[in-house]
């Protein structure tokens, strides 16, 4: 074993649970499971003149840096690595977690599959008919350059826009990532490919079926959300509103 593969072996001994936990936001039964997933996609072997990278410390910097926005030059410096290294490994685990996951999010694709998670939903949440629950998230991130205030939102920073429908387990059924921040949810919503499917009636959702968003979603015969606080509110609609809230319980977190 060479010199950089002793000090990849040291600096990766040092790394405990709570450290990848804080930096990767992955437990450690769930990273090495992600490891293995991808070991084959990433591991290269060493050469004469140079010892290869390991694969736990590609997946680590990968994930460190889209979960915490550390700089490539301060991981670089960190795994003693050339700027250059990083730039040429991280699209690939990227592709390979992809590859490796893609199987994890799917949209039922019959009317049994959506009926099993209208169930779950009024068994944990008590809301009938639901489908799934709707909202967006906003990822903080750099201006990009020359990009002016088209990432800038409401909140007062740069961000992109992740839109995700999940079941009454937290499971992801669709997600849509990318959009400028300066779009609203309704906006992301309408443009989605999601949206179109809805349109064009080809998610075999049935008739009774529902999705439940919040107040910046539109309202239609399949979609849901609260009654509007202005006025007054009868108890029945009262009841609804809470309900319906609930569902802000099932969110999207960084």
């Amino acid at each position: 074993m060479g010199r950089a593969s002793k000090e990849q072996e040291m600096e990766w001994a040092r790394v405990t649970p709570s450290d990848l936990q804080n930096h990767t936001r992955l437990s450690e039964s769930q990273f090495s499971y992600l490891l293995e997933r991808i070991r084959p996609r990433i591991e290269k072997r060493d050469t004469t003149f140079r010892n290869a990278l390991r694969p736990e410390s590609k997946l680590h910097m990968t994930l460190r840096y889209l979960a915490t926005g550390d700089s490539i030059g301060s991981l670089s410096a960190l795994y003693r690595i050339p700027r250059s290294t990083f730039s040429s490994f991280f699209p690939v685990v990227c592709k390979a977690i992809y590859d490796a996951l893609e199987e994890f999010i799917q949209m039922p694709s019959s009317e049994e599959e959506w009926k099993v998670v209208m169930q779950e939903f009024a068994l944990r949440w008590q809301f009938p008919n639901a489908c799934g629950a709707i909202d967006g998230k906003h990822v903080t991130i750099r201006c990009p350059p020359k990009s002016g205030s088209e990432f800038f939102n409401y909140k007062k920073s740069f961000s992109i826009i992740s839109l995700a429908v999940v079941d009454a387990r937290y499971n992801f059924l669709y997600i849509d990532v990318g959009t400028n921040g300066r779009v609203n949810d309704a906006g992301v919503f309408e443009k989605s490919s999601f949206n179109r499917a809805l349109e064009e009636q080809v998610l075999d959702v049935p008739i009774e079926g529902v999705f439940v968003a919040d107040d910046a979603f539109p309202l239609r015969s399949n979609i849901l959300k609260p009654f509007s606080r202005c006025g007054h509110l009868d108890e029945r609609q009262l009841i609804f509103n809470y309900t319906a809230r609930q569902k802000k319980k099932i969110r999207i977190t960084n």
